[in-house]
């Protein structure tokens, strides 16, 4: 699958941009006008899905009234991009209304993604704000590791510095060279997104190994990838 690039983010999935109705209408329920980084960033990212990681910094202590566990660094990725298109789950419009009848969002605080569950980030347009990122992290059970308790923690002072800060999850990488790469396109798909958020990265041994065995077990095929067990006479 191609991918849309935005600085040296590979966006799987993006939509077109987004007509000039559809911001205004997201601007007109936020409350705020969107920032230029904002709008250049919807052009590539209207919609989408991302697997890079930033890192989350701990959450203020219990002493001073914050959630989750003090000094906790955490690397989450918040993958699922929202768009500008009017309705449905995972766009603007909706996600905002979502969180105002649930959360008590205040008006001027964009919802923009979500990780695969129920962490999502936010543009925090207010006049206290100042355009800083900020996340609500889901707390999860002791056994499952993470954070205990929801939190909400800034991430980074501004759009751009986030941006700045997301790179590219190799462990995911990794995943789908040995799991899921069926073809060679599958593979030079994997490589071009490699190319586009981790340039050096044929200087680590790791992930050259990874898309060497992925060619090798393709054999050279560019088309799918076929069990023998369940090809030819059925008899």
């Amino acid at each position: 699958m191609s991918c849309t690039v935005f600085r040296h983010l590979a966006i799987e999935g993006a939509k077109p941009p987004p007509a000039e109705a559809q911001v205004r209408a997201i601007e007109d329920e936020l409350g705020a006008d969107l920032p230029a980084s904002f709008r250049h960033y919807l052009d590539a990212a209207n919609g989408g899905y991302l697997e890079y990681l930033i890192d989350v910094p701990p959450a203020a202590g219990r002493a001073s009234g914050g959630l989750g566990e003090p000094g906790e660094i955490q690397a989450l990725s918040f993958c699922s991009l929202f768009s500008a298109d009017g309705g449905g789950s995972e766009t603007f419009l909706t996600e905002m209304r979502s969180d105002r009848e649930l959360t008590g969002l205040p008006p001027g605080v964009l919802p923009f993604a979500r990780d695969g569950g129920g962490s999502v980030v936010h543009l925090d347009l207010r006049a206290a704000g100042k355009g800083r990122v900020v996340a609500f992290v889901q707390g999860r059970p002791a056994w499952a590791g993470g954070r205990r308790e929801s939190a909400l923690i800034e991430l980074t002072p501004s759009f751009d510095d986030c941006v700045d800060r997301l790179r590219l999850d190799i462990d995911a990488a990794l995943d789908h060279l040995q799991y899921d790469a069926g073809t060679l396109d599958d593979v030079a798909a994997i490589e071009q997104r490699l190319d586009i958020g981790l340039p050096a990265w044929r200087g680590d041994s790791s992930l050259m190994r990874a898309v060497e065995s992925a060619r090798a077990r393709m054999g050279g095929r560019t088309g799918p990838v076929v069990d023998d067990a369940w090809s030819g006479d059925p008899s």
